[in-house]
């Protein structure tokens, strides 16, 4: 028996008519008077999935089969299309995963629904604080030869890469990966503004969880944020979970950025989903409280989110300029 809701779509916020039968929309028309309060939306596209509901992209003995169960967690929390993140790791870990990720996409249905892989290391800063909660002995100063094993694990299929723009031959091998069709986004770096402006002018165009991956404590006016803001090159992504950025930071983030160039990631770590407790997690204990945020056990440290992108998206419209339409533009096509 066909459904029929009354619903506004977020792009132009009038209301229609849906018709919808065995799961199918079926007809959509223009409806007058007020809609329900409901709002349809494109599939959530998530560039940054470390894990969720228990599924650790990390894992050593990671599957085929958890990359599509992770896949059906995050299709019920909105997201149509998604990037596995693999964070720095031993590097026979990051290779093998990279293999068993290109398994995953060999199936039809996770081919359309998961474009690539992103690298978010091991070529970043091994220094305490640009450094987050990535292990410090996995990290790698870069090296193209060893990225090119991940690649070619992938089979081809890496999307994008973090790097950190600071460490030794960064800007040469940025080049290098650019020719290769990849994007190189900077992340857990504490670069300084000529630096960022090099990297930038190498090829790189995103910026990784900007605000976060940074020192503690950084100098006023020289540090690595407000050269990544000032830069118009550089798009910017952001963890809207509300504890990696304060709503004074996210406000200004977008208005300095300015929305078409503010990408909305979840950055979800395996623990996303769970129950409140004290998890392993990266080689080590991290906490997920009842707030829903991840920190290192004994610390304020952050270790990923527990966000799903969808609440990121309502933040974004609560508690920055943008509008409903917006942040859901820079949770799907930007």
């Amino acid at each position: 028996m066909p459904t029929q809701i009354t619903a506004r779509f977020t792009a132009d916020d009038k209301p229609r008519t849906i018709t919808i039968d065995n799961g199918v929309v079926t007809k959509v028309i223009s409806a007058k008077g007020s809609a329900d309060d409901i709002y349809l939306a494109p599939p959530l596209f998530d560039i940054q999935v470390n894990g969720g509901k228990g599924y650790d992209l990390q894992s050593p003995t990671l599957t085929v089969d958890d990359v599509a169960k992770l896949d059906n967690h995050l299709a019920r929390n909105g997201v149509g299309y998604w990037i596995p993140t693999l964070i720095t790791a031993p590097s026979k870990s990051m290779i093998r995963n990279c293999g068993v990720v290109a398994d995953a996409m060999r199936d039809p249905w996770l081919r359309k629904r998961i474009p690539g892989i992103h690298l978010e290391g091991p070529f970043i800063s091994p220094a305490d604080g640009p450094r987050g909660a990535h292990p410090k002995r996995c990290v790698r100063k870069p090296d193209i030869k060893l990225f090119d094993k991940m690649v070619e694990a992938a089979e081809g299929k890496v999307s994008y890469t973090t790097i950190a723009p600071d460490q030794p031959g960064a800007i040469p091998f940025i080049k290098q990966i650019v020719k290769r069709g990849i994007t190189v986004s900077l992340g857990h770096h504490m670069a300084d503004a000529d630096t960022i402006a090099r990297a930038a002018d190498a090829g790189a165009t995103l910026c990784t969880h900007l605000g976060n991956g940074l020192a503690a404590t950084i100098h006023r006016h020289h540090n690595a944020l407000w050269p990544q803001l000032a830069n118009d090159g550089l798009a910017a992504s952001l963890i809207a979970d509300m504890h990696h950025l304060t709503k004074g930071m996210m406000k200004t983030f977008v208005r300095t950025k300015r929305p078409e160039n503010i990408v909305l990631v979840s950055d979800c770590m395996p623990i996303a989903g769970l129950k409140p407790g004290i998890y392993d997690l990266m080689c080590a204990k991290c906490e997920l409280t009842p707030k829903q945020r991840i920190n290192l056990v004994g610390t304020d440290l952050l270790a990923g989110s527990a966000l799903m992108l969808i609440q990121g998206v309502v933040n974004t419209q609560r508690e920055t300029d943008m509008t409903l339409a917006q942040a859901v533009d820079s949770a799907t096509r930007i």
